[in-house]
């Protein structure tokens, strides 16, 4: 609720006159009270204290607060609402093996992870895994199967020796390995150096802390017995890095800690969103009309309460005439009615071009969501809308320069690259098209892209559902998903004999 403020502040003065309102039970006293003795007119006198008058200024209070637009969050479009990206950073030193979370640290990280990577569907997950180095053992993806396949393969063994600490690496790597934000870190550790705990506090990164051990410590694998490594967790170095601001959560017997990681993710999306400039603030004045007809359900003169407070409710400045515009935004129109599927309605109501163009084109009117687009501010979502609508339209030039655009604003992302990918290969299917139609007739020329004057068959027209990013990422990552007749044990193995972890 750091950002809580609100929309329309110089609304706040008519809290003035509600103030004013309180006074009125006292003016409707009865004049009985004022000739007779006190006790006596109390013990006499019926409904000296008007209930009208008494929720009158509550009901007119909260009209105003619901007036001045109280928000603390962005509203993002549902065309434009992220997907949710969570990398998990897996430590996987001796420690994990502890037995103190039976059967073993380890062995429990893994199903807390799919237990909250089920808790949370539509949100994908990648995994890294570090020790001595860092390697990206799972890309995002929001296949559980996949991921739990690829997470229960893992365990410390398999994971080369070293000297020293990968943790800085692999932070890279995750942050490298997601598209912009939102986005979200979950660092599982039962062991952090100071050198490391000093860096992660000097990071602006939307990180948290998953803390896996007790401060007993608990006995190893036989194996392992013998090596020396300390179990016990370093407690007071965990309640330091929470009190830096980095949010720090002990790992549980049951469930409990689930939903406080949950809600970490949560708070870190929202902030990151709240920080977009690009966004609107949501007007959640709404949520007053709650109390306020509570208020007028439980006294008795409800419609002389309505005659007084309705039009505080309703007014605005004189600019809205409509009813409807005066109480709910254009742009709350609009979201309802993008909801519904009602794009045309949808981009009628919405003020801003972003979400009007993206109506338009939902709506398949592509030249006006064009128009729309050039006029929204020029970040990497609007250049890509401007591309699509370009390309539904048969402009590959235009839609390879917005494209373009795009990826010089945003490099990383994925989904421009597969979308310029697609046109770019229909703009070279049609320049070899006609190179053998000129060819068949004697004639050899050399066309360049934005010269093809050749629209394909309708059935081959740039659809919306073609316009996909495409698997990008590691080529060695990719490998391992063509190939999984191989153990995923081994295909991780190879993956951390044959890759350094510092280069990633």
């Amino acid at each position: 609720m750091s950002d809580f403020h609100f929309l329309y502040p110089w609304r706040l003065l008519l809290l003035i006159p509600a103030i004013a309102l309180w006074w009125l039970p006292s003016a409707g006293r009865s004049a009985w009270s004022r000739i007779m003795d006190k006790s006596l007119a109390n013990a006499l006198i019926v409904g000296r204290q008007r209930k009208l008058s008494r929720a009158l200024p509550w009901l007119v209070m909260l009209g105003v607060i619901a007036l001045a637009g109280p928000s603390w969050q962005r509203q993002l479009p549902a065309a434009l609402t992220p997907e949710r990206n969570v990398m998990v950073i897996l430590q996987q030193d001796t420690a994990m093996l502890a037995s103190d979370l039976p059967p073993s640290r380890h062995q429990r990280m893994q199903t807390k992870i799919m237990s909250l990577m089920e808790r949370m569907p539509g949100t994908r997950f990648g995994l890294v895994v570090y020790n001595a180095g860092a390697w990206l053992t799972t890309p995002l993806t929001v296949d559980t199967a996949f991921y739990s396949l690829f997470l229960h393969a893992q365990t410390p063994a398999l994971l080369p020796s070293g000297e020293g600490s990968g943790l800085q690496h692999a932070v890279s790597l995750a942050m490298h390995n997601m598209p912009a934000a939102p986005r979200s870190i979950i660092l599982v550790t039962d062991t952090l150096s100071a050198e490391d705990a000093r860096w992660l506090g000097e990071q602006n990164t939307p990180l948290q802390i998953w803390v896996p051990g007790t401060a007993q410590g608990g006995a190893l694998p036989e194996k392992y017995a013998a090596s020396g490594t300390n179990t016990r967790l370093n407690v007071s170095r965990f309640e330091q890095m929470r009190d830096d601001g980095i949010p720090v959560t002990l790992v549980t017997t049951d469930d409990e800690d689930l939903p406080v990681v949950q809600s970490h993710i949560q708070q870190s999306v929202t902030a990151q969103n709240n920080a977009r400039s690009d966004l609107h603030w949501r007007n959640d004045g709404w949520m007053l009309t709650i109390p306020i007809l509570a208020l007028l359900l439980i006294w008795r003169r409800q419609l002389f309460c309505w005659v007084l407070v309705a039009p505080l409710l309703l007014w605005q400045p004189s600019g809205h005439a409509a009813w409807l515009d005066a109480w709910i935004s254009p742009d709350v129109q609009g979201q309802r009615a993008f909801s519904k599927g009602d794009y045309a309605r949808a981009a009628q109501h919405f003020n801003d071009p972003l979400r009007q163009g993206i109506a338009w084109y939902r709506a398949g009117n592509y030249p006006a969501a064009t128009a729309a687009f050039r006029q929204a501010e020029q970040t990497p979502e609007a250049l890509l809308w401007t591309g699509n609508s370009y390309a539904q339209q048969k402009q590959w030039q235009q839609a390879l320069n917005s494209y373009d655009r795009a990826l010089s604003l945003r490099p990383d992302w994925k989904l421009a690259q597969g979308n310029r990918a697609k046109i770019a290969a229909i703009i070279m299917q049609l320049r070899q098209k006609e190179r053998e139609n000129k060819s068949a007739q004697g004639e050899e020329e050399d066309y360049k892209p934005d010269e093809i004057k050749h629209d394909l068959k309708p059935h081959q027209g740039a659809e919306q559902k073609d316009i996909q990013p495409i698997a990008g990422g590691n080529p060695q990552v990719n490998q391992w998903y063509e190939n999984l007749a191989v153990s995923p044990s081994g295909l991780l193995e190879s993956l951390y004999r044959t890759q350094p972890g510092e280069d990633q």
